[in-house]
């Protein structure tokens, strides 16, 4: 059941729940400086973004990018509350709490943001088999669709086939 409540059910202590806005649709958790989950990045199906704090599920701060469903999202900086956030329409968004333009659109790739990765020097983006990969400013470095590695094999849907008529290749 999808009732767009975020539950923490912690080892010592009584568990809580939170009602979202919207419906959660990806979920980054993340470790304090003493080594423990404290923090909970929800994105949303309405293009939200919410920070909440553990054990007791208060929101740290909420961003708004829009532009359909959060689909993904990553740590930018370590010790700060600043992240990465793709979504539906391809769009990645810089969200730092701590400035005076909140969410940033940096870039925008061909399909659904499927999942990021930030490195010293690059922000790697993956949409289905597409890899796409930028500077921390947002310029192209390189395009990869890593399906170009694998060979396209015949089939047959089996709807009205007769077992003694299957094609296998």
């Amino acid at each position: 059941m999808d009732d767009g409540l975020v539950a923490w059910s912690p080892t010592k202590g009584r568990p809580r729940r939170h009602s979202m806005h919207a419906h959660p649709t990806v979920l980054l958790a993340l470790r304090g400086p003493m080594g423990t989950v404290d923090t909970a990045v929800v994105g949303c199906a309405d293009g939200s973004v919410t920070v909440l704090g553990l054990p007791r599920l208060e929101t740290i701060a909420r961003f708004d990018i829009g532009g359909g469903a959060v689909r993904s999202l990553c740590l930018l900086k370590t010790g700060t509350v600043a992240f990465l956030a793709g979504n539906q329409q391809g769009e990645v968004w810089a969200l730092v709490n701590h400035t005076t333009q909140r969410a940033t659109r940096m870039f925008t790739i061909d399909g659904p943001v499927s999942s990021l990765n930030i490195t010293e020097e690059a922000i790697h983006v993956r949409s289905g088999w597409m890899h796409h990969v930028r500077t921390l400013e947002g310029a192209a470095v390189m395009d990869q669709n890593t399906s170009e590695g694998y060979a396209n094999h015949r089939y047959q849907r089996l709807g009205n086939v007769k077992p003694n008529e299957w094609l296998i290749t």
